[in-house]
């Protein structure tokens, strides 16, 4: 797919020493050619890294490596507050929400689609996620898996800002059928391609674990076995796992020893 590049004014440069790690979904509320008009104007002081049209065309209007003006919060207990949110990442980390996000704009009109995407659009959707993850690992040199397709880290923007978005992208947002498509299509080794080590020479210590996902000491070690032998894709490793997550993990290890 073809990325058409609409440079918006209304960013900010760089993101002050964070990597992101979540991509944040938005319904436009108007048509392609408008939101375009709309974001590139800096009238309107907001914008999106990327717009998807409901016929598949993707508009970039911000650079990852800087912030859009689309998913503020505050610390001023004002209705953008952080603690607002129901996102726990988002209440920890005390800091201004485009930080850390790449925003993704689709076309539609809540009162028309409630958030449901055309084929075309849920298509192009799910190849820009994974682009947008690429790109992260190359910008920012990250080894490893930079954020999971899950949703704890593709997300909506009224789990940013519930009070002022509280319908956006909107009910109908196939977000399930996304991450599963995201995982289905999912390749990619969880550890690096190296050179076999002689028995008596740890491996652990050469293998790289995702940004921010460093675990306790006392469980360094089998954590590191984990993430090694792909029992775990490496991040949250003091999070509340989901059963499908358990399950997943219980099928890694069942596939780690029968094959």
């Amino acid at each position: 797919m073809n990325i058409t590049k609409r440079m918006s004014p209304n960013r900010s440069i760089g993101r002050q020493g964070w990597q992101p790690d979540m991509i944040v979904c938005h319904i436009t509320e108007g048509g392609f050619d408008g939101t375009i008009s709309w974001i590139t104007n800096p009238v309107s002081q907001v914008s999106y890294h990327f717009v998807v049209a409901q016929d598949g065309r993707i508009v970039q209007a911000v650079d990852i490596v800087n912030m859009a003006w689309a998913n503020g919060t505050t610390t001023n207990g004002d209705n953008r507050d952080i603690r607002h949110s129901p996102l726990q990442v988002v209440r920890d980390r005390r800091v201004n929400a485009n930080l850390y996000t790449v925003s993704i704009g689709f076309e539609g009109r809540l009162a028309q689609t409630q958030g449901s995407l055309t084929p075309a659009q849920l298509e192009a959707g799910i190849w820009l996620i994974t682009h947008i993850r690429e790109e992260i690992s190359k910008l920012y040199n990250v080894s490893g898996v930079v954020f999971p397709f899950d949703r704890s880290h593709i997300v909506g923007h009224h789990e940013i800002t519930p009070r002022t978005r509280p319908s956006c992208p909107g009910p109908q947002f196939p977000f399930d059928t996304i991450i599963q498509q995201l995982f289905e299509n999912s390749a990619e080794p969880l550890e690096p391609e190296e050179p076999s080590l002689p028995p008596d020479e740890s491996q652990s210590s050469l293998i790289q674990l995702p940004i921010n996902a460093i675990p306790s000491s006392w469980a360094r070690e089998a954590w590191m076995w984990a993430f090694a032998n792909g029992i775990t894709d490496g991040t949250n490793p003091q999070g509340q796992p989901t059963r499908e997550q358990m399950m997943q993990m219980l099928f890694n290890y069942h596939r780690f020893i029968t094959i």
